[in-house]
C-alpha cells in the first residue's frame, strides 16, 4: 500500500508541476503580447505562420490516377466544353488517348 501512495503521490506532484509551468508560459506569452507596441502587433499578426490563412484553394480530381490537387496546380485540359484538370501531362495524355478510342469506337 506505501509504494501505491508513493505513486499517486508522485502522478499528482507531476501534473501540478506541468500545470505550474504551462501557467507560467501562458502568462509570460500574454506580458508580451501586451508589451509589443500596435505596429508590431499588426506586423507580427499578418507574418505569424501559426494562424490559418483565410484563403481557400479549390481541390480538383484527375480522372485518369484519381489525385486530388490545387487547382492552380493542375494541367487543365477543354474536352467538348468540359474542363478537365490532370496532375501531370501523362495523365492527360492518356485521356486524351482514351478519348479518341471512344470517339472511334462510337
Amino acid at each position: 500500500m506505501n509504494f501505491l501512495a508513493r505513486f499517486v503521490r508522485f502522478v499528482v506532484w507531476v501534473l501540478l508541476i506541468s500545470w505550474i509551468f504551462k501557467l507560467v508560459g501562458r502568462l509570460a506569452a500574454w506580458a508580451l503580447r501586451r508589451a509589443m507596441n500596435p505596429e508590431q502587433q499588426q506586423s507580427s499578426a499578418a507574418a505569424d505562420p501559426a494562424q490559418p490563412q483565410l484563403a481557400a484553394r479549390q481541390l480538383v480530381r484527375d480522372p485518369i490516377c484519381g489525385m486530388h490537387l490545387a487547382e492552380t496546380l493542375a494541367i487543365p485540359y477543354r474536352d467538348r466544353g468540359e474542363l478537365l484538370h490532370f496532375c501531370s501531362a501523362e495523365c492527360r495524355d492518356k485521356y486524351a488517348g482514351g478519348n479518341l478510342r471512344r470517339a472511334v469506337n462510337g
